[in-house]
């Protein structure tokens, strides 16, 4: 598999940006934690279900889900209690 670029925001309604892949597709959670610190995995709407679906994260490397990133936004998660930059609360 080639090198690619996902979209990835903070929030939905964010303007997402490129993110690239590794040679084999996955992403690095350290790549998306360069641009989004304190970033634990990410997530995406499901086109079919319109319900949140998590990414998959094994030993700190993200999988494309149904071995495809497509052309979806994927949404950056936090852990919980954590203050984002830029927010005002917790999330």
């Amino acid at each position: 598999m080639t090198e690619c670029y996902i979209r990835v925001a903070e929030d939905e309604n964010e303007e997402p940006m490129e993110i690239p892949s590794e040679e084999d597709g996955t992403v690095l959670l350290s790549t998306v934690a360069a641009q989004f610190p304190g970033a634990c995995g990410l997530r995406y709407r499901s086109p079919v279900s319109q319900c949140m679906r998590g990414v998959r994260l094994v030993e700190g490397v993200l999988h494309a889900p149904e071995s495809d990133w497509s052309n979806l936004v994927y949404v950056v998660n936090y852990p919980k209690g954590k203050i984002r930059s830029g927010s005002i609360g917790f999330i």
